[in-house]
């Protein structure tokens, strides 16, 4: 395996991405914004950029992972963005969970620079991104994601494509909304359950083995019960609230309202208000403490 990848980024899922597209066998040519992010990615082969510019240079695909639209469009159009130094015909896939504008704005730049675009977020915690389990919701030309598929096929348990770019993005926003019903809507289960003195253990176990039970209300209840919001955090209520927010910013742009993620959006809103955004997502259950 000789194939360089550039990466963008070394949060918790990025940085789980490298780690198994380095047991793969891939080089990888790493930029991160904290670059002692960097150090444990380094001790395993990867090689260490001082610009995204640097990090796509060389290379033959091109992966993003970024938390929100200002910093994916900072490593691409930004002073030494990666776009300054990406070779025509390099295909980049974009794994950050994106507003749909901004997605199609991307597409369209890189179209009109002859760089294939795969809009690609994921579904996956990182603990599964790291033995190559990730799911990837595609939204892209077919023939681009043929060519990256064995990249892909690399970390990925399935790969669903949706259609052209923007597509993937579409599915995943409504799928992280809904996420954010459930979690807000088990801390309203939560908040009853401990004002009427029930317990907590019991009420937490009758839930997940329940019918109602789902990945996004299993993984957020016992921090609820516990209020401990320090551990596990996979997902950020601030990160949350972010993609209900490019939810409801793609439901206008469709002219649909959607009340029942609207009121989600509103409890996670109100717990970074109150000082909670950078905890777990258990945290929005401290929306009905205070």
């Amino acid at each position: 395996m000789t194939k360089t990848i550039g990466f963008l980024g070394a949060g918790r899922m990025a940085s789980a991405m490298i780690t198994c597209l380095l047991s793969r066998g891939y080089k990888i040519r790493v930029w991160n914004r904290s670059t002692e992010k960097l150090a444990p990615l380094i001790e395993q082969g990867a090689i260490a950029c001082e610009t995204p510019a640097d990090a796509v240079e060389n290379c033959e695909f091109v992966i993003s992972f970024m938390a929100d639209d200002t910093a994916s469009r900072h490593v691409w159009l930004g002073d030494d963005g990666a776009l300054d130094a990406i070779a025509p015909g390099t295909i980049a896939i974009e794994c950050s969970t994106l507003s749909h504008g901004f997605v199609r704005e991307l597409a369209d730049i890189m179209e009109a620079q002859n760089i294939p675009y795969i809009d690609a977020p994921v579904t996956a915690v990182p603990e599964q991104v790291a033995r190559g389990e990730t799911v990837f919701l595609i939204g892209a030309e077919l023939a681009v994601l043929e060519r990256a598929r064995p990249i892909l096929e690399a970390v990925a348990s399935k790969i669903i494509h949706f259609g052209p770019a923007g597509s993937g993005t579409v599915y995943k926003l409504m799928n992280n909304l809904i996420g954010a019903v459930h979690i807000a809507a088990v801390a309203e289960l939560v908040a009853v359950a401990q004002k009427a003195g029930l317990d907590g253990e019991q009420v937490a176990q009758t839930f997940i083995n329940g019918a109602l039970a789902s990945g996004p209300a299993t993984m957020t209840l016992p921090g609820m019960i516990s209020g401990n919001h320090h551990e596990g955090i996979h997902f950020t209520t601030a990160l949350r609230a972010k993609d209900a927010s490019y939810a409801l910013q793609l439901a206008r742009e469709l002219d649909l309202t959607l009340p029942v993620g609207k009121a989600a959006s509103a409890v996670f809103n109100h717990a970074i208000a109150i000082g909670f955004g950078d905890l777990a997502q258990s945290a929005v259950i401290e929306t009905f403490k205070k």
